[in-house]
């Protein structure tokens, strides 16, 4: 393994675990105890366990995560210590649909549901051109989140930070994806029950 690998599998698991219990602890603990358990959680992903750290044998079961999601958690884990706003229901709505139609094409084209294959465009010279171009689109539209998740991915891809050689593999992950869908289902089910209107997604 790698270094530049082995960082970004620590970083996974420490991510992960911090924005799986950070919610059970805000508001109860002082900040003290929040960077101590934050340290706990570092020092637990090198625990040696069956010939590897905590980290790999964890992530040897769930993945690892795609650039993407590493965004997304640090941003989330940052609203939750309050440094930065929630993000609004309109930027949620879009994330969501992007990474929703993203996984649907690639993930069918892997399945064989697409004559073309979509995954293996994720190894053509070409394909960061084409996120970057998508990225600064994303920028100009003020969408600066999916912008900074897109110019990641490549920046992780190009830098052979993620384990797979696939720029798809760096865009997206299974857990973002079904997350995706989790996330569109439950605001569609809290509009209905709430009587609310769409969400309009225009600028």
């Amino acid at each position: 393994m790698s270094i530049r690998f082995w960082i970004w599998s620590h970083l996974s698991f420490v991510l992960l675990i911090t924005g799986v219990f950070c919610p059970l602890f805000r508001g109860r603990c002082s900040v003290v105890t929040q960077t101590v358990g934050g340290f706990a959680i570092v020092g637990l992903s090198v625990f040696p366990l069956q010939h590897v750290d905590l980290s790999g044998l964890v992530l040897g079961h769930v993945g690892v995560l795609s650039a993407s999601t590493i965004i997304l958690l640090m941003q989330y884990l940052s609203c939750q210590s309050g440094l930065t706003n929630r993000r609004s229901e309109a930027e949620n709505l879009i994330l969501n649909v992007v990474w929703l139609l993203v996984g649907g094409v690639m993930y069918a084209s892997t399945f064989g549901f697409f004559e073309v294959d979509i995954y293996a465009l994720g190894y053509q010279p070409r394909m960061p051109w084409v996120v970057l171009a998508a990225s600064g689109l994303a920028a100009l539209a003020r969408h600066w989140l999916l912008a900074v998740c897109l110019a990641t991915a490549v920046l992780a891809h190009q830098s052979r930070l993620c384990e797979s050689p696939n720029l798809w593999d760096c865009i997206i992950d299974p857990w973002l994806f079904f997350a995706a869908i989790f996330q569109l289902l439950w605001s569609a089910i809290h509009r209905k029950q709430s009587g609310k209107t769409p969400v309009s997604v225009g600028r």
